[in-house]
């Protein structure tokens, strides 16, 4: 996937192309079971990673909304004036993880 994302490789449909794929799954968006936080935890700690950081599904009610226990943090606050959502970030220093918004 690195190296896809660097433009140094084909793009694979299942990892670029498929609705379930890496890139497009919504998987975490919305209320993620207790079996895909679980996978969630199993795939952080084979890549060395304590939390995703995810986009593309507006968050509108919650703004930035971490889910699984803050193994994952939904981004995206529909800041398109079709959703009205307000900008926002989240800010990762020295693992302490705050949500910056007006």
């Amino acid at each position: 996937v690195v190296a896809v994302m660097a433009g140094n490789g084909p793009r694979p449909v299942d990892v670029v192309g498929a609705e379930n794929s890496p890139v497009w799954t919504r998987l975490y968006s919305d209320n993620p079971t207790p079996e895909a936080c679980a996978t969630l935890a199993q795939t952080l700690k084979i890549m060395g990673a304590s939390r995703m950081v995810v986009g593309h599904t507006p968050q509108v009610r919650t703004g930035v909304a971490p889910a699984c226990d803050g193994m994952v943090y939904r981004i995206d606050v529909g800041m398109a004036a079709h959703y009205g959502g307000k900008p926002a970030a989240l800010e990762i220093d020295k693992n302490v993880v705050r949500v910056l918004q007006d």
